[in-house]
């Protein structure tokens, strides 16, 4: 049996006609009672048109399926057979050469149900997309806060002879995100500490670069040598104070 909701009556007497035949065929097959052949269109036609039997007057009758009498493309047994598809899935299926104006007079709930399968589907779509940038851009984030922490693990090994060139190598990728984790090495360094100046007065890091090079130049090497020890490499420097 078809739904309760299919059995309705409509004011289109071809949508009326299509329901009553549905209910009329697969009532009668429940019973087991016998049924012609093509029973959905034969009883379809017969309920519209009072003639069970497709012929150009009944093929005309039918609203949507714009019949011409001089149609040589496609016979009427192929529309009856095209009828009888449409009405036995009950309004899925509407071959050729029926247009799809037939399937949305005969059916339109499948019309509104598909245009709301299709939305849901579309708002599935868009779900998955943003699930799938959300992750990309939390692996982006990622990526990079480890490359950050590889660039700061870079700064614990430098000594203020060599701070300069990891600035370079690092500024492009981080710029200002560097001043926080150089202020902190910064500190170990007391040659270094008139620096602090810079660091009160929010100086960009590029600035206090260009300042630290002229005092590691004017920095005794003594000093140097002293504060190569306050990196973690101190084989590295003592190779280099016994050469």
């Amino acid at each position: 049996m078809i739904p309760t909701s299919r059995s309705l009556v409509t004011l289109q007497p071809a949508r009326q006609a299509a329901l009553q035949a549905i209910i009329e065929v697969e009532t009668r097959r429940s019973e087991s009672l016998r049924l012609p052949e093509m029973p959905y269109v034969r009883t379809f036609l017969r309920i519209l048109t009072g003639c069970s039997r497709i012929n150009t007057r009944v093929a005309r009758a039918i609203p949507g399926l714009n019949w011409e009498p001089g149609n040589r493309l496609v016979s009427l047994k192929q529309v009856e057979e095209a009828l009888e598809k449409l009405l036995s899935s009950h309004g899925e299926i509407c071959p050729l050469p029926l247009p799809g104006d037939i399937q949305e007079s005969f059916f339109p709930e499948l019309s509104h149900s598909r245009s709301g399968r299709q939305m849901h589907r579309g708002e599935i779509r868009v779900a998955r997309s943003m699930r799938q940038e959300t992750r990309l851009i939390e692996r982006a984030c990622l990526l990079r806060q480890n490359l950050l922490a590889r660039a700061v693990t870079e700064l614990n090994f430098c000594s203020p002879e060599t701070v300069h060139d990891w600035y370079l190598r690092w500024s492009d990728e981080f710029g200002d995100e560097l001043s926080a984790p150089f202020w902190r090495w910064q500190s170990r360094f007391p040659s270094l500490a008139s620096l602090e100046w810079n660091r009160l007065s929010d100086d960009p890091l590029w600035q206090v670069m260009h300042d630290l090079v002229f005092i590691v130049r004017e920095t005794p090497e003594v000093t140097h040598q002293a504060e190569r020890w306050q990196v973690p490499n101190k084989l590295r420097h003592q190779q280099e104070i016994s050469a």
